[in-house]
Order: C-alpha cells, then structure tokens, then sequence
C-alpha cells in the first residue's frame, strides 16, 4: 500500500510538472555542447558552442575564426562567409546555397549535412573545417575540451608570444582581466525556487523500485536556500538536508570580521592538516573569510558538492583522470585530501548523467608564494552537532612567512578528543617550505615538514611527519601506531612528449612503526592524448613486512566513425598475476539529441558477464531515458528515468525546462536598450535592441537578446565574480556603444540577477595630421593624439595613418578637446597648430575635416 501511495504521488507530481505549466520554454535553445577552446597551452575560450550532427561535432566557423584571429566572417542569414586565410591572396568564400567553398584558386563542393546555417552561426563538420583552415582539431568529449593545433602559425599565436616576453598574464585577446563596478543582487524573503529533479522507475527480478528526488535552490529569509530531498518506494522514509547561506568572494559579510562565507544547517567544513577531514551534511554553522573555492591548505584540498542520483563524476588533476566516483545516497559527491603541487593546480570536474547530459567544472589554483601579506588574516570556524568543532586561522608576518593555528574536537575511537596545532608557512625563491607542530588531549604529538618546488618542467614535493602517540582521523588508532612518514611526489610532462603533452606523477612513501616493522607504498600514474585518442594508466605496489601487493589499471577512450568507445582493464600483478576486471562501452548519436549506449562488463574473480544498453535523450527541455541489462547469471530488468530542472525568469514570469541542472548555477536577465535621452533608463523613446550578444569574464557567451531586448545568461559560476559587457561586434549599428563598458556580478543559485544596459549613439571625428618644411606641405603619419573630456583628462587616443589621416571613433556626447600629445611634440622639436574643440550632440555627430599643421 505504501509503495503504491509514493508510486501515485510522483507520477502525479511529474504529470504536474511537466504538463500543466503556462507556456513552457526552453532555457537555452541553441547549441547541444559547450566547449572549452585551447590553442597549445592557452585557453582562448571557456564557452564554444557546438552541435553533435551525424557522426561528427559541428563547429562555428565565424565565431572560431575570430577567437583564432582568422580573417573570415560568417553571415549566417545569407549563408555565406568570406575573407582569407593568414594572406590576403589566400581568399575564402563559402557559400551554402552552391554548396560551393572557393579558398585561393581552388575549389569545391561539400555535403549539406555538413554545414548547418544557424541564427548565429554556420557550423561545420571539425574534419571539413580542419581540411579547409590550417588547424588540427581534437574534441575531447570527456572533457569537453576542443584542442587546437595551428599548422601555420596564426596572429594569435605571435601576439601570445610577444605577451609572454613582456611580463605579465593577460588574457588571450590581449586585454587585462576587466573589473566593472560591481552590482549588488537584493536577498528576498522568500523566492520562487529552481528546481532538479529526477523521476525513476526500475524493475528486475525479484522487485522493483520508483524513485523522487529534487534538489531546490532559492532565495529564503535574507539568504540563499539550498534543499535536497530523496524518496524510493523501498526506503524507510525520505532523505532531506537543507542548507541556508550567504557568500561573498568579496568579504562583504558580518561586517569587522569580513566574512566570505556562512552556512547554517547541513554545512561543508573544511578539514585541518594532520587532524580532521573535511565534512559535509551534518548539521551546524560554518564561517569563514577564506577566498571562496580556494584551498585552505598548501599541501591538500578537498573537492565536494552536490551530485543529483544517477549522475557520476570524474576529476582530472592537470589534465590526467585520478578519480571517479558516483552519487552518493544523500546527493554529493567529496574527493578528500587531493595533493596540490608546485606551481598549477588544475581541477577538472566532468559530471556524466544518466540520460548523456555533460557538464564541466573548473578549480584552478597557484601554489607558488603561497603566503599571506604581512598583518592578513584568514580564518574558518565550524560547529557540527556536539561532537565536532574546528577553528583556524593564519596570520600574515612578514613577506615571505605566515603562522597559523587553532584548535579541534571531534569523535574519535568512541569518544570526545581535543588537538591544537601551530604552523610555519614561507617560501625562498623557488623553494616552498612549512612546519607544522599538533598536539591532542592525551599527550600525543606531532611534527611535520615539507618542501616544495619545481625543477625543470616537474614539480616535486617531500615531507617528512614524526609521531609520538599521536592519532586523528587521518592517523587512525592502531594497535601497532604509526611513528613516522616520508613521502616524495612528483608531478610533470614526461620529457620527449614533443607536440603531445604526458602528465606523469609518481608517489613513494615509507612508513616506520612503534615495533620497528615498515610499510612502503609506490604509485605511478602516465597519461596521454593524441589524434583524438585518450590514454591513462595507474600501477600501484605496497609492501609491509613479508607481504607484497601490486595491481594496476588502464583506461582508453576514443571517438572512431561517430561512435565513442571506451575501456577499461583492472589487472593484479603480486601476489598473484591476472586480469581483475574489463569493460567496453560505447555510445552513437542516433538523431537529434538521441545517445545510443551499450556496454559489456567481465569480472574475473568471481565470474560475470554483463550486457547493458540503454537510449537517452539528454537535451533539450526535458531529460528521458530507458535501459536494460542482462547476466550471465540469469539476472535482467530495465527502467525508466525523466529528468527536468525547471526554473522562472523574472522579467516575463515565463517558466524554463531544461534537460541540464540548473539548481546548482548563477543566471542574469539583461535588458539592452537604446537610450535616446541618456538617462540610463528605459522609459519613454527608448528602444530595445535586438540581437545583442555579450562576454562573460572576457569569453563570449551564446545568449542573444531577443525582440524585447532580454537575454537569458545562463550556467554563471555561482559566488564568484561575473564581469558581464556588451560585445559590440553584435551591435548593428557601428556607431552605438554601451553607456557603461560593464557591470560585475556575483551570481548565486536559484536567483536570476538583473542588469540594464544602456547603449547611446556615439560620434566620429577624423581629420588629417599635416607637416609643413621647407619641401612644402605633406601628410606625416605616426602622430598620436589625445581627446581629453572638460576636466582635462585623456579619455580617448589614436594614432594616424601612414598618409597622415586618422580616425577616433566610439565618443559618447558631450564636449572636447582633441590634440597632438605635447610629450611626442617636444621629443620631436614640432609645434602644432594648436587644439580643437570639438561637439559631439546626442544624435552622434560625425565631424569630419579636424586637421593638425605641425612645422619645425
């Protein structure tokens, strides 16, 4: 009766959801990937979008061409794109119609399902575009990473490298990172929240099993709420956990104390070095003022979040896959303790669901320096339940050293232990060194040192931890204790990898005992991707006393006629030699949006074959799946899986469906408008504009504004820093400019953030820069000069032509004052004719004839 009650209400509350809403909407129509673009070593773009056509991906070709300065430009509403390649003699013309592509003197014909001609772009087939641009393109589906290689070398690639020689990181279109004014987004008391959620239904032999779970995300109380709730017909009762919040990457909270974080109810509490892990799901409060997302550690960091059920997770760690795992019961996932290194830490989170959908997560961190400035202090503090508390702080001291301490208690072993714990933290050069002393209750201690570096292209860590008595959740009780640990790690390109980078880490560790017996312990791990195929491998040996055990795996995966196969193979090598495990899967694109899996797994020790397929349809407004699986041992049984996230936006109370999690991400509502009578408001006169497009964090986003001027921006990184422009590439009139260059948000999830953008009309000024001699009168090139605003400061420059003639474009109204610098004048030994004072009114004048006579 029980079941048949849940099996009731979540079909009615799924029939709910996704019929009887007014007007349901998509909330991205457009692209079925995004992808990130590397050229070499150098991120170009985070956001690409892209469609799965046949077997093959479909690329931009306008919108790759400009982020890899490629002169070519795509007009999709006549289907035609044209420029050149690298050399003006090497013209390009594709044109849809003809199916005709003319590149040079040469020309040739394609298949129409091999171009596809979008609102936005034109988009071809990756092997048809890398046979016209001198560009090798590898899609990692894992990952979601598009890789290119320049055959001839591009603009870009010259400008990146005179980047490289003049000091410091710009991004890649040659720009400093922006930092607009920042826009605040109000709390509410209470908000209409975004909602993940997942309807299952599975049956095999012996049973079957109906399942709800949603994950809800909105604003509650002056603070961000986050709710997970899990039934199943064959549960007890139902799984819940919420969580109230505020964030702030800019210290903004509980003012003097200049908090960045503060949690109430299922918390995540960052762990301390030598005593605790971090912990998630217990109730409780955490603080902290630590950079958000940050490690609170040199040596670890610990990954976690939320992982609706059905879904799994592969991290990467500087482009090599160290770990997966699959959703836990309570809906997160956590990767405890992960080891940083010297110099770059990239995280890479690739969330797999069960209906195909991807979704990439990036943590980047330098350990380099890594210390705080002298008198800056950092802190977090976490009470769990009565049993667990932590407290830590660290405290700048001098430019190159940093203290830190606090204290802990938590259950150990039964029972309530109390540690305190002292660091060092500085650095030299090139060398990171700490120390680190703890103490518990009982009398036992702790000492701990470590270094770190880089030599040549790797990067190597050693520590070396003596114990006397001393245990912790991380040193466990044992009857025979621990009393010291020496480990070495390094990490790096293996070297001869040439144009194809392989990532190598290897780990030793030895392990002294109280009665003198030793443990040792190896890891290796090596890497590697080239021509479309991804290769890893692991070995791992451990020896304590007369025991000897080895075992490794391997992992391959590549994408071969439109079909993505992949492997693995577990093996054991001591004491005994023989194959552990071994699975094949592979996947195909059987429509719009349809994935076709199927599977064999073998499992040797104890005998096993299984067979799986299942179809999906991970895209668009709703998520659907079906599978099916069969043994060898006479087991079968097959489900049903509908996911939805469904969420509203603000502006035209229209409600979204997706196929894609939207719970756990930022969005933004942007009304672009021209303003006619400069106020920055629309109201009277003012039109909306069409068509715009924008750039998030200095990389172009898909959205477009539609006919009432609104554009949906959405999947923004939560509680960090969102820098949102107009890209005035997409503006259809070349003389309209936004009033304000962009606004900064911090997004946070289950609220859409709203901006304004005004755009006025800008005027023109151009003229001729003339040097009269002895010779007569010629135009002189090579002159720089100023517009200056009414309080005499340089708002605008330009320098003119060979010819002498110049153009400044982009001037809001107003009035000014244009000259030649006074500093190139006096280098030179010229004198001028003197300024111009010049008007530009709100209808964007064009002034036309300024001219500067310098003499000698």
């Amino acid at each position: 009766m029980l079941a048949r009650r849940l099996r009731q209400r979540a079909c009615r509350l799924c029939f709910l959801l996704v019929c009887a809403l007014p007007a349901p909407a998509r909330a991205a129509d457009g692209p079925d990937l995004v992808l990130e673009v590397r050229l070499g070593e150098h991120l170009v773009s985070d956001a690409v979008g892209a469609y799965q056509h046949g077997g093959d991906i479909h690329l931009p070709l306008g919108e790759l061409a400009r982020l890899l300065t490629i002169a070519i430009r795509a007009d999709p509403a006549n289907g035609i794109a044209s420029g050149y390649i690298l050399d003006e003699q090497r013209g390009f013309r594709l044109d849809l119609a003809q199916r005709l592509v003319v590149i040079g003197e040469r020309r040739s014909s394609f298949e129409a399902a091999r171009v596809l001609r979008h609102p936005d772009d034109l988009y071809v087939a990756s092997r048809l575009l890398a046979q016209w641009l001198p560009l090798d393109l590898d899609i990692d589906m894992a990952s979601l990473v598009l890789r290119v290689r320049a055959r001839e070398t591009l603009p870009l690639q010259a400008r990146l490298e005179r980047q490289s020689r003049a000091g410091p990181a710009r991004r890649p279109d040659g720009t400093p990172a922006p930092a607009y004014p920042r826009l605040d987004t109000p709390y509410a008391l209470a908000g209409v929240p975004f909602i993940d959620q997942t309807v299952s239904a599975d049956a095999r032999r012996g049973g079957s099993t109906l399942g709800y779970t949603a994950y809800l995300t909105a604003d509650l109380a002056g603070m961000e709420a986050a709710l997970y709730v899990g039934a199943a017909n064959n549960a007890a009762g139902a799984s819940t956990r919420m969580t109230l919040a505020r964030n702030d990457p800019d210290a903004g909270l509980l003012g003097p104390l200049r908090a960045r974080t503060i949690q109430i109810g299922s918390v995540l509490a960052a762990g301390v070095a030598d005593i605790a892990q971090a912990s998630s799901g217990r109730a409780g409060v955490a603080i902290s003022n630590r950079a958000l997302g940050q490690p609170a550690r040199t040596d670890r960091h610990t990954l976690q979040g939320d992982l609706p059920p059905g879904w799994d997770v592969e991290l990467y760690f500087n482009n090599a896959l160290i770990g997966f795992q699959q959703a836990r019961p309570d809906g997160r996932y956590r990767f405890d303790d992960q080891p940083l290194i010297y110099g770059s830490n990239e995280f890479r989170l690739v969330f797999h669901g069960p209906l195909g959908q991807l979704r990439v997560e990036r943590q980047t961190f330098l350990i380099d320096q890594a210390v705080l400035a002298p008198g800056a202090i950092a802190y977090s503090a976490s009470v769990q339940g009565g049993e667990r508390a932590l407290a830590q702080a660290e405290v700048g001291v001098l430019a190159q050293l940093s203290a830190s301490g606090g204290v802990a208690r938590l259950a150990l072993d039964g029972r309530q232990r109390r540690y305190a714990n002292l660091g060092l933290h500085g650095y030299w050069r090139a060398l990171l060194a700490d120390a680190a002393f703890a103490r518990a209750d009982d009398g036992g201690a702790l000492a701990r040192i470590g270094i770190k570096t880089r030599i040549g292209g790797m990067a190597l860590g050693a520590v070396h931890a003596r114990l006397d008595g001393f245990s912790s959740e991380l040193f466990l009780p044992a009857a025979d204790p621990l009393r010291s640990r020496d480990e070495v790690r390094l990490d790096g390109l293996l070297p001869g990898g040439g144009r194809t980078p392989i990532p190598l880490a290897l780990q030793l560790r030895r392990e002294r005992l109280a009665s003198g017996a030793t443990r040792h312990e190896a890891g290796a791990r090596l890497s590697a991707f080239s021509r479309g195929t991804a290769m890893s491998g692991n070995l791992h040996w451990r020896a304590s006393g007369a025991a000897r055990q080895a075992d490794g795996s391997l992992q391959a995966s590549r994408r071969v006629a439109g079909v993505a196969i992949s492997g693995q193979l577990q093996y054991a090598i001591l004491p005994d030699a023989g194959l552990s495990s071994l699975a094949l899967a592979a996947d195909k694109l059987v429509g719009d949006g349809y994935l076709l899996n199927g599977a064999v797994a073998r499992t040797f020790a104890d005998p096993q074959l299984r067979w799986s397929a299942s179809l999906n349809k991970g895209v668009g407004s709703v998520g659907l799946g079906v599978n099916a699986f069969y043994t060898s041992r006479g087991d079968y049984g097959g489900g049903v899986r509908l996911f939805m996230a469904l969420g509203r936006e603000p502006r035209s109370g229209r409600w979204l469906h997706d196929a894609v999690p939207m719970a756990g991400g930022g969005a933004a509502s942007v009304r672009v408008f021209l303003d006619k009578n400069g106020n920055g408001v629309m109201d009277g006169d003012d039109e909306p504009i069409k068509g715009a497009g924008f750039s998030v964090n200095g990389g172009a986003h898909l959205a477009r504004s539609g006919d009432d001027g609104v554009a949906y921006l959405n999947r923004l990184p939560a509680h960090q820093h969102a820098d949102i422009a107009i890209d005035p590439g997409t503006l259809e009139d070349p003389q309209w400019q936004a009033r304000e260059a962009g606004r900064r948000l911090v997004p946070r999830p289950g609220k859409v953030s709203r901006l304004e953008v005004a755009v006025g009309v800008t005027g023109e000024i151009d003229g001729t820069t003339w040097l009269s001699d002895a010779g007569g009168k010629r135009g002189m090139g090579d002159f720089e000069l100023e517009l200056l605003d009414r309080g005499g400061t340089v708002i605008g420059k330009t320098t003119s032509s060979a010819d002498g003639y110049y153009v400044l474009g982009g001037i809001a109204p107003g009035n000014y004052l244009l000259r030649i610098a006074p500093a190139q004048l006096a280098r030179l030994g010229l004198q001028d004719s003197g300024m111009h004072l010049i008007t530009v009114d709100s209808a964007g004048t064009i002034v036309n004839g300024k001219d500067f006579h310098v003499i000698r």
